[in-house]
């Protein structure tokens, strides 16, 4: 999986990242990184990484970091 997501920076600059998801041991890793940065090998993490149980839930976490949080019921 891999998304794009423009979000603000630090420095409250408009700026674009993007979401890699893939399996990582026995959990899914989502990774939050530079829009110049390619897919990280199989089973190896970069960036600001969250991981949950499933793919959504990692996502969710990693969309959360940035301020785009989901409702869940």
């Amino acid at each position: 999986m891999m998304r794009r997501l423009f979000t603000v920076s630090p420095d409250n600059e408009p700026l674009w990242v993007r979401l890699y998801g893939q399996p990582y041991a026995d959990h899914w890793a989502a990774m939050l990184v530079g829009d110049d940065v390619s897919l990280p090998d199989p089973g190896t993490v970069t960036g600001l990484t969250f991981f949950g149980a499933t793919p959504e839930d990692a996502e969710r976490e990693a969309k959360a970091y940035l301020g785009m949080a989901e409702s869940v019921n």
